[in-house]
């Protein structure tokens, strides 16, 4: 538990530097006691499940997709921060019994009122639209209402909403809606029921709190919103409704001066992301990979630099140097 509170802490600052703003609304909606069951939509690959873990003090535990651990450095770091593989036919395993324990151990962690993130849409897309909800959380509700017939699972939903899922120093707001009673749709002769019931009710908070674009008018409404509408779903849905969106030019955003003296200062990180930039297969990962670089790469290059002007200055002057650093990567987020 200390490890994981000292991974939260160091992605919680790295997120700090990485996003110009990180909004946070509804954090009253968060029961206090209890096991909370919290389902978010899912455009931006890991960054989902760390943006969600830093914005709320509550212990997380999440299901991500099993692919995401054959790696075994990757591995060890999602299991440190709490993450639980889950199977898909495409694995090419036994997915249904793998599966069936992974259950059966999400089931023991709400037993001990611990939580878990579950992101219901079973993939992400960048596409700006909830997509259709698989059944495997409302199974999990059904599972735990039957084993504690006097007990409740709580369902949290969070829409993420992301300025723009792709860029560095851009936005998000994360929106913790209204807790859902699952007991409430708990039909205890009628599974089917309740998970059509409960599923229906989940995607419409989903829709709620994030911004939705319907299939049918996709291209055309994109084109009318701005990186900016995208931080407020109430609004902008309302706005969709309505048809009160205009074509709108959507300006590149300039780099400042700070960015430019950081990539000065960084001309190793930058060039190992033009290396791995091209080999990244899904678009969806790369404020992950970004973020990853940030987060490791960049910070070692410091240290060592640091150690550089150290060995050749003396500590005043590394000191004054690694502050700089950071000023640096402050200065270029907060102020695009």
């Amino acid at each position: 538990m200390i490890l994981y509170k000292l991974v939260k802490t160091y992605v919680k600052f790295g997120l700090f530097l990485f996003y110009k703003k990180i909004k946070v609304s509804g954090k009253e909606n968060i029961p206090n006691t209890g096991p909370i069951l919290f389902v978010a939509n899912h455009q931006n690959a890991m960054m989902d499940p760390l943006v969600v873990s830093s914005t709320t003090s509550k212990t997380l535990y999440f299901l991500a997709r099993a692919s995401a651990f054959k790696n075994k450095i990757a591995g060890k770091l999602l299991n440190t921060i709490h993450a639980i593989a889950i199977y898909r036919q495409r694995d090419g395993v036994n997915y249904k019994k793998l599966n069936k324990a992974v259950f059966e151990h999400c089931l023991s962690l709400f037993n001990e009122d611990q939580n878990i993130l579950i992101f219901p849409e079973g993939s992400h897309d960048i596409k700006r639209q909830v997509r259709s909800l698989r059944a495997g959380f409302t199974q999990m509700s059904i599972d735990y209402l039957r084993a504690n017939p006097k007990k409740e699972l709580l369902i949290v939903p969070i829409g993420l909403n992301y300025s723009n899922t792709l860029n560095y120093a851009e936005s998000v707001h994360v929106i913790f809606g209204k807790p859902i009673s699952s007991r409430a749709f708990f039909d205890t002769d009628n599974d089917t029921k309740t998970k059509n019931n409960l599923r229906a009710e989940v995607y419409q908070q989903l829709r709620n709190i994030t911004v939705h674009i319907d299939d049918e008018n996709y291209d055309e409404v994109f084109k009318s919103l701005s990186d900016k509408d995208y931080l407020y779903p109430e609004v902008t849905n309302l706005k969709i409704k309505n048809n009160q969106l205009k074509v709108k030019f959507k300006k590149t955003k300039n780099k400042n001066i700070f960015y430019y003296l950081m990539l000065l200062n960084s001309v190793f990180p930058f060039l190992i992301w033009n290396w791995l930039k091209p080999k990244i297969e899904a678009v969806e990962f790369i404020s992950t990979a970004k973020f990853s670089l940030g987060l490791t790469v960049f910070h070692l290059f410091y240290i060592l630099q640091t150690v550089l002007v150290f060995s050749m200055f003396g500590a005043m002057y590394a000191l004054i140097y690694i502050a700089i650093c950071f000023i640096l990567v402050f200065l270029s987020t907060k102020t695009r």
